[in-house]
């Protein structure tokens, strides 16, 4: 016990000499004690961890399985599929293979009907067979069908992180999502916030390049409407400690790359208290979060609006030669109107 108490903050080291209820910082810091002390114990409370607690991620196995699930439960819920599937994802134990969350899915993916049969080969092939862990599947519902798959190239140490590319076919027009991490920070690690690394200045200037390409293939006039027809967007979202429960998405913030980049020129906007460069819910003043974003997809008020499929192909080797692990969907079949999706949330009543 005394070597217990040695290990942690001053603070919490009355922690092993009183019964009761601990806070959550105190017992975090405990059995990060107990962890360093005796690393034999790491998987033993972990277990015990998620059968009260849900899942918890201890390495980037299961880190990268998280990410992995939130852009799948994302896509699905970008088409307007239900995507409480992913609640059923069964999660990899760390230290072991990487595996992709459309393998761990209950049932097989459903059979390419002769309507989905075309564009679903063709995005095999946009994907290519040469990935170390890759799967895919189909969703149907009425008359539209989501092309989902989940592709890397490299083991999960050496895997940067997410993108999501998003494709819809009718309106040929697709976003990229890409995930940053945010870690605690501030007092007492109070606060969630992204540092920018070395990575960041090359992504956005591959993101910059893409949107440039966008522009090139847009018709003159446009055909539609966009509140925003840039399709590079990122997700800065918490680094979790357990799996969020159930098919809940990670929480974050979406910021469009040209909205990034405005805040790193501004004075005291994305700075932490220190001055350094800092994207947080504390230094960045609007944001789109989950449903915001996911609503302005479904409506088709983001993305391009130009002849999307002669970039994707691209932009999916793009992410996987950066080191990116991707989830791919196409959306395939016309859209229900958004009078229709709002009678479909509210019990299917008229008002």
């Amino acid at each position: 016990m005394e070597d217990l108490s040695d290990q942690l903050p001053f603070r919490h080291r009355d922690v092993v000499d009183r019964s009761g209820v601990l806070t959550k910082r105190s017992g975090e810091e405990l059995l990060n004690g107990l962890t360093t002390l005796r690393a034999d114990l790491a998987a033993v409370i972990a277990r015990l961890q998620e059968k009260v607690g849900g899942v918890r991620i201890l390495g980037r196995v299961r880190e990268l399985f998280l990410e992995q699930r939130d852009a799948t439960g994302l896509a699905l819920q970008l088409g307007g599929f239900d995507r409480s599937i992913i609640e059923e994802a069964q999660f990899p134990e760390e230290g072991g293979d990487q595996i992709p969350v459309l393998a761990t899915l209950p049932g097989h993916p459903a059979h390419e009907d002769h309507l989905v049969a075309h564009d679903a080969q063709r995005f095999s092939d946009w994907i290519g067979s040469d990935a170390e862990h890759l799967a895919t599947r189909v969703f149907h519902k009425a008359d539209q069908q989501l092309f989902i798959a989940n592709v890397n190239r490299l083991p999960a140490e050496d895997t940067l992180g997410i993108d999501l590319i998003y494709h819809h076919v009718n309106r040929d027009s697709f976003i990229l999502v890409q995930y940053k991490k945010m870690g605690q920070v501030g007092a007492g690690r109070s606060e969630w916030g992204y540092r920018p690394d070395g990575d960041l200045d090359d992504q956005l200037r591959r993101m910059r390049e893409v949107e440039e390409a966008c522009t090139r293939l847009e018709q003159n006039p446009p055909t539609d409407y966009r509140f925003v027809h840039q399709p590079c967007w990122i997700k800065f979202c918490k680094s979790e400690q357990v799996a969020p429960k159930g098919d809940a998405l990670i929480g974050g913030m979406y910021l469009t790359r040209e909205h990034v980049e405005w805040l790193r020129g501004r004075p005291g906007l994305a700075t932490g208290p220190k001055g350094g460069e800092l994207f947080g819910y504390h230094t960045v003043p609007r944001y789109l979060d989950n449903t915001t974003f996911t609503q302005l997809v479904q409506d088709g008020w983001i993305g391009t609006r130009g002849k999307a499929s002669d970039i994707i192909q691209a932009q999916i080797k793009a992410s996987l030669d950066g080191s990116r692990a991707l989830v791919f969907a196409g959306l395939i079949g016309d859209d229900t109107t958004q009078a229709e999706r709002t009678r479909e949330r509210r019990g299917g009543s008229g008002g």
